[in-house]
């Protein structure tokens, strides 16, 4: 009898052993798509002590295999169960059924301040309330300019308005030999100009497409409001205050325009954040000790730009959803930003305010706070590419004066009038 009540001690041992150890074994999957590999998964290394039941295996994958890659594996039951997405992706991504349903995840277990406290909350749901996706990560243009160019041209402080704007440039150049504000209107499918016609718009409430209470979509710009946006920039290349080489730069971030910066041929650059750092490291190597003259802030006119940004959403596949949720609810939260995700800006109004900023780069944190997602562009029935492709082709036809802004304003305006029909 001592030998059976023995075995049956060492039998409940083991089952509660092998109990025990089959809790500490659930395993999830990240797929992280940025740089900082080493940074995100000493993130990791930290959840997993604060959660001992949970392991995570964390992945790589380029961003120009993400979004194809997750779907194959989504569609044939595999793939991660936790997986970083750009913002435009989520909502196709959820009408195709990969990702996760996480309404009663959020309403069980809550996600930061609250819902509406999340910048692009509206990409990352449905029309019908259904939320696939926890925005992560934002980031948006700003103005960057040189202090000591700007001085030198007696200007103190950066100008608040368009047309002050185009002035200051005017004035940088007559006094310095620099060029004031260098825009990239080159008409490239991946064209700059694109942007900064809309920030122009979107500042005087003005939008190509926008949306009704009801849900439909509509034109809210008139052709000659998309001709004076066009004639704006124009007024840079006719007034020689932006170098006719500009029509052949496309991109925000061209060598050219750092390098400029950096010599002091440009004084004045709109541009992302990553591209200031560049900016600042150039200078940095090629004038050791001397204080950094650069500075960023808003565009003019306190104007709406767009976020960009990164989301992450679950798996509809997951074995494990409370498990990846509790990771994404980690994830959001502002330790990783401060200690392991350093120089991304949360995708939470709050977290933003409350972060620390390097003083030269504080236009990037004010103007977050004044950014819109792409919204009904987004959402609507014309992809954003195609209406990028015709604002870009259209405004660099002006540019070189093949066509004028109204003819331009008109082609664009029946485009998008056609398609919404």
């Amino acid at each position: 009898m001592k030998k059976v009540k023995k075995l049956l001690a060492i039998l409940i041992a083991i089952t509660c052993c092998y109990c025990n150890n089959a809790l500490a074994e659930i395993e999830i999957s990240f797929r992280f798509n940025d740089a900082g590999q080493k940074e995100m998964r000493a993130a990791v290394d930290e959840f997993e002590r604060i959660n001992p039941g949970i392991k995570v295996d964390l992945q790589r994958i380029a961003w120009g295999s993400a979004r194809e890659q997750f779907l194959r594996e989504a569609a044939v039951g595999e793939g991660p169960d936790v997986v970083h997405i750009a913002q435009v992706w989520t909502r196709s991504m959820g009408e195709s059924g990969a990702l996760y349903d996480m309404n009663n995840l959020i309403d069980k277990y809550g996600v930061g301040i609250g819902w509406n406290d999340f910048i692009s909350a509206d990409l990352a749901s449905q029309d019908d309330g259904t939320i696939h996706a926890i925005p992560w990560t934002v980031d948006t243009f700003a103005m960057v300019y040189r202090k000591d160019i700007l001085e030198k041209a007696g200007i103190k402080e950066f100008p608040t308005t368009w047309n002050g704007l185009l002035e200051a440039s005017t004035k940088i150049k007559e006094e310095t030999g620099s060029a004031g504000w260098a825009i990239p209107a080159g008409s490239g499918p991946t064209n700059s100009i694109w942007f900064f016609l809309n920030f122009y718009w979107w500042s005087n409430g003005w939008s190509l497409i926008d949306r009704k209470p009801d849900g439909s979509y509509y034109i809210n710009i008139t052709q000659e409001q998309i001709a004076e946006g066009i004639d704006y920039y124009k007024s840079y290349l006719d007034r020689g205050i932006n170098p006719k080489s500009m029509l052949n730069v496309t991109n925000w971030g061209a060598q050219e325009l750092i390098e400029g910066m950096v010599r002091g041929d440009f004084s004045i650059i709109s541009t992302p954040e990553n591209v200031m750092v560049q900016i600042d490291s150039a200078w940095k190597a090629r004038n050791p000790g001397k204080p950094n003259p650069f500075a960023s802030t808003i565009h003019p006119k306190k104007s709406v730009t767009f976020v960009g940004g990164r989301q992450l959403g679950i798996n509809a596949n997951t074995e494990h959803p409370e498990a990846s949720f509790k990771l994404i609810k980690y994830l959001t939260d502002e330790p990783v930003y401060s200690k392991y995700y350093a120089g991304m800006w949360p995708a939470q109004k709050k977290l933003i305010k409350q972060l620390p900023q390097v003083a030269s780069h504080v236009g990037y944190k004010n103007q977050l706070i004044l950014a819109r997602s792409w919204g009904p562009y987004s959402t609507g029935p014309i992809p954003i590419p195609t209406m990028w492709n015709w604002v870009g082709r259209g405004a660099g036809s002006v540019f070189i004066g093949e066509k004028t802004s109204m003819e331009v304003a008109n082609e664009i305006y029946s485009k998008i009038e056609s398609e919404l029909k």
